[in-house]
């Protein structure tokens, strides 16, 4: 006939064992349960057959037997019991209890039964009799009790609770098997009534895992025309008219609907696999399912730094996580340093707020270099490196949960050691932003906000301060000495009455009597001290300070690039100020910090609005010029790094960006991952600029 199936196989197991209960309760033991005395009816019936070697029993053991089986009685045929004396042995061997291989008819009871009935599942589950390929061996160990284990035999899809059964049920000593046909059949039901629920589970599982595919494949379309459409309207200025960005919009437009889609989609999976819980509570399938969602959600609730969302995805991973998360759940990352030079020694901070702020607190002295996997609870850390003949070095790291914060640049399995520069190599009025990854852009509250991305940018040295107007008069009055009056003209500040820009205004600083370049005490308000920030200069006046103070200094001299601003800024963990998350008007020079009239402050105030490797005045005072032309999708990233282009031909630049608040500026425009678009030639009285230069370069004598 047609091959059974295990579940088919394993209910006539159950009922066989609910017959043998109803006989046991009845005083009958049957001796010779097998397969073939065990037939099945045309309407699926169980019938148990060959009662030929069945006896009585009696509740009472014999009185130096020591065991609880029952007393065998009279026959099923009327025989009395010492017609069967001690040491006859009866039944298969195949299926026979040890009791009876060894003629101790004194100990025949229900248990015995139960053996057999456990030997009959070990055939089901292995396949084959408990003693079918062991030879001349077999009667030895049918005596001794020592069967082939199960689970070394059995198939491997075969569940944990079968074996349970099946080792108890074949026990050596009678005592420790089920005590009835009854007990076993309840426990092999139990079992089947579970196994039901389990397919009917998977069942309503593997229909919700179907709509797995059309939800990644949602996720990634959305990504996909949204990076297609910002290429579109990075092609357009903001002045073109509305039909040369529609094609943009409507890309965006299909984005968000598939987007919309895929979490329609998620839903109804999440319902799915919730179905099939509510079938099977402990369904691992299902819990595996839930607890990698959760993971994805967690770790992206973290790095969105939205802590309430986080704090509630972890609850419901530590709900469904069954271990294959416990990296994840512990909470623990790694932190691996090297250093060139090697030897350095290290101090770990951790970042804590306090009174709303981002506080450095300290740790522990970590050793020195190099550091292979420290283990570190996640959060935000800063790391001071401190090497004789070398700068001191401020590394921010932020460690994950199941992440290594190696140094590894990407593509690459190799570390790229932190450089510590020579105390010769950096000037007074200079901060170091060693070479490594930053979280950037992600901060919705932003204007012109770019996705977040992890991004991998090359060691620099950037001015601690915005460059003032003592250091611009120095530029221009050095141009007035060597003869170049007129671009000293063009590249003095300009009022910022009318149009900010073009080749008009009425000059901003006062001329002396030999020509040179002063500050003026006061323009409508404007401080002009010597340490206050300059202003009112264009891009191109900017790069011409730039090139001058190359020249001077044999160093080549910069305006940063955007990303190489917001991370001198913001650190590597995404904190959208300088100080961390929260924002108050007396921590940077803004609108609301001013009682008076509003305007700029020396670039020495407010030492609050500092960046973790120093900078200060990123969040207000003025806004910073960018080395880069503005697009909508920002500077160029190539596999996780960010290039640092050549500074474009000034004739062909038509914006250029901007980072940073300024003093006129309210909460939302003082975010480090804000942009703003400018012309080259324009000015305004909230701008300013600060230079840097690449780790690395030559100095030109």
């Amino acid at each position: 006939g047609p091959r059974w199936s295990r579940r088919r196989l394993l209910d006539v197991c159950a009922r066989t064992a609910e017959t043998m209960g109803y006989a046991h309760s009845h005083g009958v033991i049957h001796r010779d349960l097998k397969p073939e005395n065990i037939m099945i009816g045309e309407f699926g019936q169980v019938m148990i057959m060959d009662w030929g070697l069945a006896r009585r029993v009696v509740s009472e053991p014999p009185p130096d037997s020591g065991s609880s089986a029952g007393q065998p009685s009279s026959g099923a045929h009327g025989q009395d019991a010492s017609l069967t004396q001690q040491g006859d042995i009866l039944g298969t061997p195949a299926y026979m209890s040890p009791e009876q291989a060894r003629g101790n008819v004194h100990l025949h009871g229900p248990t015995s039964d139960v053996y057999s009935l456990g030997a009959i599942l070990f055939h089901i589950l292995a396949g084959h009799p408990p003693f079918a390929d062991l030879g001349p061996m077999a009667w030895r160990r049918i005596l001794t009790g020592d069967p082939p284990r199960l689970s070394e035999v059995a198939k491997p899809d075969v569940p944990g609770e079968l074996l349970a059964i099946c080792e108890r049920a074949m026990a050596f000593e009678p005592g420790k098997r089920f005590s009835d046909g009854a007990e076993m059949a309840v426990e092999i039901n139990a079992f089947l009534d579970g196994a039901h629920r389990r397919e009917r589970a998977l069942a309503e599982l593997g229909t919700a895992t179907l709509l797995k595919p059309e939800i990644d494949r949602r996720k990634a379309l959305a990504g996909t025309l949204r990076a297609k459409a910002r290429e579109v309207l990075s092609k357009a200025r903001p002045a073109d008219p509305v039909e040369v960005k529609l094609p943009g919009w409507e890309l965006e437009d299909e984005a968000e609907k598939n987007d919309h889609e895929a979490e329609l989609l998620e839903t109804n999976w999440l319902q799915g696999v919730l179905g099939a819980l509510s079938i099977d509570p402990e369904l691992p399938e299902a819990h595996s399912g839930l607890a990698d969602h959760y993971k994805e959600k967690l770790l992206d609730a973290e790095q969105q730094r939205r802590t309430g969302e986080a704090a509630r995805f972890e609850v419901l991973l530590r709900a469904h996580d069954r271990g294959q998360h416990a990296a994840i759940l512990s909470g623990k990352g790694a932190l691996s340093l090297h250093t060139d030079p090697e030897g350095a020694e290290v101090t770990l901070y951790r970042y804590s707020v306090v009174k709303r702020r981002l506080v450095p607190e300290l740790v522990k002295e970590l050793g020195r270099t190099p550091l292979s996997e420290v283990s570190l609870d996640k959060g935000s850390y800063l790391v001071r490196i401190q090497a004789p003949g070398r700068i001191d070095v401020s590394y921010p790291v932020l460690i994950e949960r199941g992440r290594c914060w190696d140094g590894c640049p990407p593509g690459s399995d190799e570390p790229c050691p932190v450089a510590l520069p020579e105390l010769s190599e950096v000037g007074d009025d200079e901060v170091y932003v060693p070479a490594g990854p930053a979280w950037t852009g992600g901060d919705p509250d932003a204007v012109d906000n770019l996705p977040r991305r992890l991004v991998w940018m090359s060691g620099f040295f950037v001015g601690r301060y915005p460059v003032t107007n003592g250091e611009y008069l120095a530029f221009l009055n050095d141009l007035v000495a060597t003869g170049r009056e007129e671009e000293a003209w063009a590249a003095c500040p300009k009022s910022d009455r009318g149009v900010g820009g073009g080749a008009g205004g009425e000059l901003s600083y006062a001329r002396g009597p030999l020509g040179a370049f002063l500050c003026k005490e006061q323009d409508s308000g404007m401080p002009w001290s010597v340490r206050s920030p300059v202003v009112l200069v264009s891009w191109r006046s900017a790069m011409a300070y730039a090139k001058w103070r190359s020249a001077r200094s044999g160093r080549r001299y910069r305006l940063l690039n955007e990303l190489e601003r917001e991370k001198a800024t913001r650190g590597v963990d995404g904190r959208p100020f300088p100080w961390g998350s929260s924002f108050d008007a007396t921590w940077a020079r803004s609108l609301m910090s001013q009682t008076g009239a509003p305007s700029p402050v020396e670039v020495t105030e407010y030492a609050t609005d500092e960046s973790p490797y120093g900078l200060r005045g990123g969040a207000g005072n003025v806004r910073d010029l960018c080395g880069n032309r503005w697009t909508l999708d920002g500077p160029r990233v190539e596999q996780g790094r960010l290039l640092v282009e050549e500074e474009p031909a000034e004739s062909s630049v038509e914006y250029v960006s901007s980072r940073g608040g300024a003093w006129q500026s309210v909460e939302h425009l003082c975010r480090a991952a804000g942009r703003y678009a400018i012309s080259p030639d324009q000015w305004r009285t909230t701008l300013g600029f600060r230079v840097g230069r690449s780790l690395g370069e030559p100095v030109r004598r």
